[in-house]
């Protein structure tokens, strides 16, 4: 998918670092949702690397790309361009972090990654995607209370503009945007529109007997399958629904688990057997 559009002509930028706020990262009740939605626009964009909690990774990727774990990164020798999605408890020294399944502290990293973009303006950009405009990191800015954005220069946008724009004059989506701004499914609502299939709903995306056999929602499956992932698909359905909860705003995972979960079944949990079911004209 990569390639439509250089990310740095679409910003209307090269500086670097950008900031891009998204607000659906802000906690909302118990449950995280959707925290990494922005990965398919930014994948489209030319950005294949990414950063983020290992919580967040829960053995799936709706879309492939590069992931390395933040206690991983080595800021001097990493590549642009990087896109790394954070939240501000992440950016916390650790022994302020209110929950024990935060992690380590992503302050340090972040920090180093936001120092090593500024100098090297030009090698490609660095995007931090995180929950406000201003993010903080309290035990490394030399001034209390200056954001990041301000000690680095960041160019910042707001995630919701950017896809709308983008949505809007690059993809002939039959989604509504507001039911989602993952560009993933949009991306697909468009591929299903053109053969005629059905294209106005989330768990009507994934209606394996109808999808195209050319549609995305097929490389989910392969994924599973070459991760060898049989054994976690078998038996427990939760743990794919967890894995979607992090690309899916809106309450549609237990009925789009369940639809792949059965269509791996169906072919045996073998991808000879998957890419023949998927190219069956007979569906």
């Amino acid at each position: 998918m990569t390639g439509e559009n250089d990310l740095s002509t679409f910003l209307g930028t090269s500086e670097s670092p950008v900031i891009v706020y998204d607000e659906h990262l802000k906690k909302r009740g118990q449950q995280e949702r959707a925290q990494l939605r922005s990965i398919p626009l930014l994948y489209e964009l030319g950005v294949e690397e990414f950063v983020y909690d290992d919580l967040w990774a829960r053995e799936f990727r709706l879309v492939e790309h590069g992931y390395t774990d933040p206690n991983d990164v080595s800021p001097a020798d990493v590549s642009f361009p990087l896109g790394h999605i954070v939240t501000t408890p992440q950016l916390l020294p650790r022994h302020e972090q209110e929950f024990d399944y935060e992690g380590i502290s992503q302050a340090d990293v972040t920090w180093e990654l936001l120092r090593v973009a500024n100098e090297r303006i030009g090698d490609g950009q660095y995007v931090l995607v995180t929950d406000t405009d201003a993010p903080e990191i309290p035990s490394r800015t030399p001034v209390k209370g200056r954001s990041a954005a301000d000690q680095f220069n960041a160019v910042t946008f707001d995630y919701l503009d950017l896809v709308q724009e983008y949505v809007s004059n690059h993809v002939d989506s039959a989604l509504p945007l507001d039911y989602t701004k993952n560009v993933f499914f949009h991306r697909v609502s468009e591929h299903h529109s053109k053969h005629g299939a059905p294209a106005s709903t989330l768990p009507e995306l994934f209606e394996y007997d109808e999808a195209p056999a050319g549609s995305p929602v097929w490389d989910p499956l392969y994924y599973f399958l070459e991760h060898d992932l049989q054994d976690i698909l078998d038996e427990y359905e939760e743990h794919v629904m967890e894995a979607l909860r992090s690309w899916i705003e809106r309450g549609d995972t237990g009925k789009i688990a369940r639809r792949m979960i059965a269509t791996l079944h169906r072919c045996d949990f073998d991808a000879e057997l998957l890419a023949e079911y998927q190219n069956d004209t007979n569906r």
